[in-house]
């Protein structure tokens, strides 16, 4: 049997365990940071099931049945962009026409409530971040890819009992100040906060189709702190008991003694991470604790990424705009990259995180990209300056210095 060819008018390719598929009306193919996963929803014409349906439907040069579990692998222009395989199938018969409408995700998607472990290690010892996920993803087929410093070994790292990869994967990024991003191919990226530039400007009025936006308050907290405690009371203890020959009697009330002990331990046992929002005004604190082994610096930074983010992520805007590609070098737009937004709607004026994109074709529309914008502090491993103030209007960017050796224009 010969398989379809590709027209060179569909730039959207879809593998179903190797085999094409061109008999497809609709796609969606959806990256967002907030998920780490990729996933996909398909909208085709099943030839096996719309033959037995319809008497006048047409067979295609293929006759597998879409079932569940195949591996899916979804190309544009002939760059993949998922790997993965198919979670669900919906098929759908009406008066004159049959299709099935699949969907699914990338590799990443199993280890958002698949286990960190089954049968060990449950614990690493001296093992930086990116170590420790290797171990945990490993099992999935997956890899990782650093493109930032992840920071000192951890002296303990504990996967508890029921925990998912995802959430065990999460609480070492967070102490470590590391966004992790999955590349929708079968790596997670250990990466940082709009590593690259957009392909293009977004501008309203101009390339942006249509506009959403959304500005709220309800996860934010006027005060956030992060608990936890340091098994080895942070250095604070004595190792042994100091005997002194020439020792007086304790003079004073013991309860005395008994309190300046208890500071003792409690500065050494006791960890706490602080952070405030200053632009939260009412009362309204967050305490949460430490998931791994604490150290002072860890809870701190912890605190803070917990109000960086919850600040950032107050704002979010959604642009629709033509085509998958743009710039002069016709590139992809991706997620975690920074564009510069000029939209007088939303009163937004400064450079924003792609945080989600989502490829869309129909047979309506034909291809459009849309892009879920938001603050880059959303997304901030580290604090990086303010990030939230717009640009002056009229304003324009130095090139450099100026020069006093200038010649006057000559007329040509």
């Amino acid at each position: 049997m010969t398989l379809p060819v590709y027209s060179p008018t569909r730039r959207i390719a879809l593998l179903l365990a190797g085999t094409p598929f061109s008999e497809w009306t609709s796609v969606e193919i959806i990256r967002d940071m907030q998920d780490m996963t990729s996933s996909f929803t398909v909208e085709l014409r099943d030839a096996t099931r719309s033959v037995s349906a319809l008497i006048f439907a047409t067979l295609a040069s293929y006759g597998s049945a879409v079932v569940l579990g195949l591996t899916a692998e979804l190309r544009i222009d002939g760059e993949t962009v998922l790997k993965g395989w198919v979670d669900t199938v919906s098929p759908r018969v009406s008066d004159g026409e049959a299709s099935v409408s699949i969907s699914g995700s990338d590799k990443a998607r199993d280890l958002i409530d698949g286990a960190a472990t089954v049968d060990g290690p449950s614990e690493f010892k001296g093992k930086t971040v990116d170590k420790v996920i290797e171990e945990i993803v490993k099992p999935y087929g997956m890899t990782v890819r650093t493109e930032v410093d992840v920071g000192a070994p951890f002296d303990r790292y504990v996967l508890d009992c029921g925990e998912t990869a995802l959430s065990a994967i999460e609480k070492g990024l967070r102490q470590r100040g590391v966004l992790a991003t999955s590349d929708g191919v079968g790596a997670i990226v250990l990466t940082k906060t709009g590593a690259r530039r957009a392909p293009a400007p977004l501008r309203m009025p101009g390339n942006i189709i249509s506009a959403s936006g959304e500005f709220s308050v309800e996860q934010r907290h006027s005060e956030y702190r992060v608990k936890g405690q340091a098994e080895k009371a942070g250095g604070k203890r004595r190792q042994s008991a100091r005997l002194d020959s020439t020792a007086a009697p304790l003079e004073g009330d013991p309860s005395d003694w008994i309190d300046e002990q208890d500071a003792v331990e409690t500065a050494g046992v006791t960890i706490e991470g602080k952070a405030t929002d200053p632009d939260m005004k009412r009362y309204r604190p967050l305490v949460t604790l430490g998931r791994t082994q604490l150290t002072a610096e860890g809870a701190q930074k912890q605190a803070e990424w917990m109000e960086r983010t919850a600040r950032g992520s107050s704002e979010s805007l959604e642009y629709e705009v033509k085509d998958w590609r743009a710039g002069e070098r016709r590139e992809l737009w991706r997620c975690n990259e920074l564009a510069d937004v000029a939209d007088d709607f939303m009163l937004i004026s400064r450079d924003m995180l792609i945080a989600g994109v989502t490829y869309v074709y129909s047979e309506n529309d034909g291809a459009r990209t849309r892009l879920r914008v938001t603050s880059p502090d959303a997304y901030d491993t580290e604090p990086v300056g303010s990030r939230r103030t717009n640009h002056k209007k009229g304003g324009k960017k130095s090139s450099g210095p100026l020069d006093s050796t200038a010649y006057p224009l000559v007329t040509p």
